[in-house]
């Protein structure tokens, strides 16, 4: 049980630094982030979704620093960018998890 509670209290911990760090964003990367966010819950596996999330805060602080926009990191379509990130991270998916049950499911003995 101490192990879980410290678990819990460490992803919280870790929950309120990305607050903290993505309401220092400019505006627009701000806003993007929020919205990327939204979408990426609906795919993610458990909080997982964070590990995605942290790196793209790190992008979006980096761009931000180097005086880019947004759009520069994103492109022209937001949808097509959080695709992407969903492809590269499928571990983070509840569909890849699915298809894993699937497949220890299917043919237990």
């Amino acid at each position: 049980m101490m192990t879980w509670l410290k678990k819990m209290r460490e992803e919280k911990k870790a929950y309120r630094a990305y607050r903290k760090r993505m309401a220092a964003l400019p505006a627009d990367f701000r806003q993007a982030l929020q919205a990327l966010e939204k979408y990426l819950n609906y795919w993610a596996k458990d909080g997982q979704i964070y590990i995605i999330l942290y790196s793209v805060l790190d992008m979006f602080e980096a761009a931000a620093a180097d005086g880019l926009g947004v759009r520069d990191v994103v492109g022209t379509d937001i949808t097509a960018f959080a695709d992407s990130l969903i492809e590269e991270n499928p571990e983070a998916t509840w569909i890849n998890s699915q298809r894993e049950k699937l497949r220890r499911d299917a043919f237990k003995k």
